[in-house]
């Protein structure tokens, strides 16, 4: 079977517009006399010379990445999604198009109103974090390339987590008037898996890195994620399978420690006080009524007594 290959990124998907044939992928347009010598057998020779097809495709896969930062910088995800992917093709172990091209398709999905193709998406996402530690490279001379790059991947996966999303609304009827309820759980639910499964790919990438280098970085990202899902226990009424707060606190304090003896300077972050859920706010004015029954019953009774 013979294909037309583009000679500048590599890509099959020709399509002959007005006479010319426009590569999908790059844009590069070709004359029908110079498609004829991008035939090529599927095994990669060329039906005319019988040579090999050898094609560079580095200039591509930086423009791609340029087109990738630069729809990402914008927020322009489904942009995103389609030059890292691009990028993901020709180069499968890039932690950046691994990460990012799901990441495009993720932050789309947080305006579905379909929670089960934002379930889908989420996946997706969750496992390209699950592989982020297969294809670390822990070499000295990447050491401070990938710093730099899984710093910022998990900032943008605390920003993803932090995010409005779309969320259903029903409304139910009982004895005592109608209430409304929300399925916002079920995201919240995958978000703590995301955060879980960034946890466990960077303590794989601790275990890679030359003693030598410092981890410090890697345990203050799992902090950070550790504090996300404690945060996840205090703003929502539906705890799930995260309902014990207590846990998160003891894995954040171990954290703690680690870090302590990582680096002595190293001062704890408070957690951040969030918003408390409707049944901690009535639990909270419920005491508060009592101290003030109580009080006033003791101020009578003194009063009396006098």
């Amino acid at each position: 079977m013979k294909q037309i290959v583009c000679e500048v990124c590599g890509s099959n998907d020709l399509v002959k517009e007005d006479g010319c044939f426009i590569c999908q992928y790059c844009g590069a347009k070709y004359s029908p006399e110079e498609a004829k010598r991008l035939i090529v057998e599927v095994n990669g020779k060329v039906d005319v010379s019988g040579s090999k097809v050898t094609v560079d495709n580095t200039s591509f896969v930086e423009r791609s990445l340029e087109n990738a930062r630069r729809a990402k910088a914008k927020e322009d995800w489904e942009e995103c999604e389609k030059y890292y992917n691009m990028v993901e093709q020709y180069e499968p172990t890039n932690i950046e198009a691994i990460f990012y091209s799901s990441y495009g398709k993720a932050r789309m999905a947080l305006v579905d109103s379909d929670r089960f193709k934002r379930e889908q998406k989420i996946k997706v996402l969750k496992n390209s974090i699950s592989v982020i530690d297969d294809n670390y490279d822990s070499s000295p001379k990447k050491y401070e390339e990938n710093k730099a790059l899984i710093q910022k991947i998990n900032s943008d996966l605390l920003a993803f987590l932090n995010s409005s999303f779309v969320m259903n609304t029903t409304t139910e009827y009982g004895k005592n008037g109608s209430y409304t309820t929300n399925d916002s759980e079920y995201t919240y639910d995958m978000f703590v898996e995301l955060s879980l499964g960034m946890i466990e790919s960077i303590e794989h990438i601790i275990h890679t890195i030359p003693d030598k280098y410092k981890t410090t970085y890697l345990w203050k990202i799992i902090r950070q994620q550790y504090a996300y899902i404690y945060s996840v226990c205090r703003k929502t009424s539906y705890r799930h399978n995260y309902k014990n707060k207590r846990q998160w606190l003891d894995s954040i304090n171990r954290v703690d420690e680690k870090l302590k003896q990582l680096d002595p300077n190293y001062l704890e972050a408070d957690l951040e006080e969030l918003p408390r859920t409707t049944n901690e706010v009535n639990a909270i004015i419920a005491a508060a009524i009592v101290i003030i029954m109580i009080i006033v019953l003791v101020i009578y009774y003194i009063s009396q007594s006098m």
